[in-house]
């Protein structure tokens, strides 16, 4: 089965879930999630709730996906005692990984800091410099092993430091001559390189599209953004927008996807995350285009009831599928 290209009809009802799905987190992380009852200036917290999981916004696709039903292999770089932390964890928490070890320093910690009101701060290490010679080895893997039986690659989150110019693009055409079908949710001059390697799809947020196109979000901006790049292989651009609507662009139209009411906010943070899984668990079944955005919705709003990114509920996040309103905006 051939990944169907989004915005194209297809059948309703899902193939079987097939591990035909790459996702790719180059910084693995440290992730620790702690609640507090409200931020105080000046005030000492003793963090009697805290979650520990392995990291990164390709983690948090994984984690949501397989939830839904679809194992995704995860694969990145990691290094010293923290890398081998994240190795164990992954292992424990059901996933299979490809870690490019090196010795160039501590895979990052993230720390994340959640009210009751639902309101966060995030404090992100940026991690050490990879060294040339992993990149090479990953490069090379990624390339004669890590492709086989893919159909869809996701390339998700931060970008490493250090890495070298072209290692983004060497990664979509590589997935693109095996016939890959390729999403990024990255930002910077990584999601740039992507973009102009051909990309099949691009998932990131409004400010992210600011910096990617240099102007505003705005509808008729986004749509002609998209339809500028569709000759360089661009099938599907997604802006996401926290509480507010987000939009979907490819060859057929352009959509709105406005959220669900929410019962409560516990976090919002990796909502975008399961957004994410929610568009590659659709294109790989085969669910039409508009089916695959309101699973992504539903996905997302079912991550805003938990602690830990991407932790969503299956049963959940169908339900909150049905609710996301689609609204086909533009045809062609």
């Amino acid at each position: 089965m051939s990944i169907p290209r989004p915005g194209a009809k297809k059948p309703s009802s899902p193939a079987a879930a097939s591990p035909g799905v790459l996702v790719l987190n180059l910084n693995f992380s440290v992730d620790k999630t702690v609640l507090i009852p409200a931020f105080e200036k000046n005030s000492v917290y003793r963090l009697a709730r805290t979650i520990s999981l392995p990291g990164g916004k390709g983690v948090n696709v994984a984690r949501a996906l397989l939830e839904l039903g679809l194992p995704a292999p995860l694969a990145g770089f990691a290094g010293g005692c923290n890398g081998h932390w994240i190795e164990q964890a992954l292992k424990k928490n059901g996933f299979r990984a490809f870690l490019e070890k090196h010795g160039a320093g501590e895979s990052r910690m993230c720390l994340t800091v959640v009210d009751e009101h639902g309101c966060h701060m995030d404090f992100n290490e940026e991690g050490p410099p990879v060294p040339r010679a992993a990149q090479r080895r990953f490069l090379r893997a990624f390339g004669r092993r890590l492709l086989a039986g893919v159909r869809a690659v996701a390339i998700c989150g931060r970008t490493p430091a250090g890495l070298e110019k072209g290692f983004y693009s060497g990664l979509v055409r590589a997935a693109a001559a095996r016939g890959c079908f390729v999403m990024v949710d990255a930002s910077g001059p990584a999601l740039a390189e992507a973009l102009d390697a051909g990309a099949g799809g691009i998932k990131i947020n409004r400010a992210e599209f600011a910096e990617l196109s240099g102007r505003r979000f705005s509808p008729a901006g986004f749509y002609s953004f998209f339809r500028g790049r569709v000759q360089r292989g661009l099938h599907t651009l997604i802006v996401t927008g926290g509480p507010e609507p987000a939009y979907a662009a490819t060859p057929a139209g352009l959509w709105r996807i406005t959220p669900p009411r929410l019962p409560r906010l516990q976090s919002p943070v990796g909502a975008g995350d399961s957004f994410m899984a929610g568009l590659v668990f659709g294109f790989v079944n085969g669910y039409d285009f508009e089916r695959t955005l309101g699973l992504a919705g539903g996905a997302a709003a079912s991550d805003c009831l938990t602690l830990g990114a991407g932790s969503i509920g299956r049963a959940q996040a169908l339900a909150f599928a049905r609710k996301v309103v689609v609204t086909k905006l533009k045809s062609l």
